[in-house]
């Protein structure tokens, strides 16, 4: 399989705004061939990265979800937005929703206003007439399958909008981990029984009837990369915008709260130059983001990386972000074996340094 382009956009920081929204549009229009798969009428439902209320970076820009909006609806599509919060936010059982609203979180976020009428809470559905069930060939880690929201079937197109993070408990939150807002929560107990910290969402779960049962894969990072393959058909682009990143824990601001008090809080980098990448094809997109994370790894503050360190000493995926080549992480050898996509053919690079281009060509070259 040849590997797909991956475009990306350097962006010289402007308070307002008007150069991230130029390069949005730019990407975005080049990784489509200019939606040359749009037609009118069409409805196409974008997925955000929407795991909390926290604000970007820990969520999706808000720019990414109206600028690409606009694009759409000009050319005559029936555009939604729809994501289900993580459980500590959202939890939904069979009787119903148990606490939450994915919708608050997208107002409260800063993604979207009380106006916004477009915008589809997943678990508002219905736990049987608003899921599906998915499985296929390219699913072994999911032996009984997994629930995920009819949206999906509704689509004619998917758009996925994650943010650059690490993530506590997977290493990173980047594409493939966008893809778990779409499961229905007992699929989302399934997958997390068989990662690290599994006490802390069977916390999360309380008052609910959602079970936690550890098979015994340890295919935590393989559930996670096969929720992709009930949208493969569909998923049109990825998408990041980068003006700021999350390199240490994640996917929220902070592990814990203590009411106003936030602990172990994410080490936030100011990206320079910001950026814009996407690609058609979701692992070339996860492999240039994956070595993103490398390079800004590199230069975190001793005292926050010894912090985080220290905090997740007891789960071996964060060093293996650092530790293992990108081509060979879980997350990206999984994608090819089921036939998600590739390591990037070519790298389309717009105002961005050669030192920075060569740095993270070597992390995607190293075997």
């Amino acid at each position: 399989m040849i590997g797909e382009k991956v475009f990306v956009e350097g962006i010289e920081h402007k308070d307002d705004n008007s150069s991230l929204r130029v390069a949005i549009k730019d990407v975005f229009l080049k990784s489509t061939n200019n939606l040359e798969w749009l037609s009118k009428g069409d409805l196409v439902l974008l997925k955000p990265a929407l795991n909390s209320d926290n604000p970007y970076p820990s969520t999706t820009h808000p720019f990414a979800i109206s600028v690409i909006s606009k694009i759409l609806s000009e050319e005559g599509a029936d555009v939604i937005i729809g994501d289900q919060s993580g459980l500590g936010h959202v939890v939904q059982d069979t009787i119903g929703v148990i606490r939450g609203n994915t919708r608050d979180n997208f107002i409260k976020s800063g993604m979207g206003n009380a106006e916004d009428n477009n915008f589809i809470s997943f678990e508002t559905r219905g736990w049987n007439k608003g899921f599906i069930h998915h499985y296929s060939d390219f699913t072994p880690s999911w032996p009984n399958g997994f629930y995920v929201t009819k949206c999906i079937e509704k689509a004619d197109h998917i758009i996925s909008l994650p943010r650059l993070s690490t993530h506590s408990q997977a290493g990173v939150t980047l594409g493939f981990k966008n893809m778990v807002g779409i499961l229905r929560d007992d699929s989302r107990m399934d997958f997390h029984a068989n990662g690290p910290f599994n006490n802390f969402i069977k916390r999360e779960a309380r008052g609910s009837t959602l079970k936690s049962v550890d098979d015994g894969s340890g295919t935590f990072i393989e559930k996670i990369v096969e929720i992709s393959d009930s949208i493969k058909e569909k998923l049109r682009v990825t998408l990041f915008v980068a003006t700021k990143a999350q390199s240490t824990f994640g996917p929220n601001q902070s592990e814990f709260k203590l009411g106003k008090l936030e602990i172990a809080k994410a080490n936030i980098v100011n990206l320079n130059p910001e950026m814009v990448f996407a690609s058609k094809d979701q692992v070339a997109v996860e492999a240039f983001a994956f070595a993103m994370i490398k390079d800004i790894r590199n230069n975190i503050p001793p005292l926050s990386k010894i912090f985080s360190n220290l905090i997740l000493s007891s789960n071996k995926i964060i060093n293996q972000v650092d530790e293992i080549p990108v081509r060979k992480q879980t997350f990206i050898q999984h994608a090819i074996n089921i036939g998600l996509g590739n390591m990037p053919d070519q790298i389309i690079y717009n105002n961005i340094p050669i030192t920075l281009q060569k740095r993270l060509g070597k992390y995607l070259e190293e075997t």
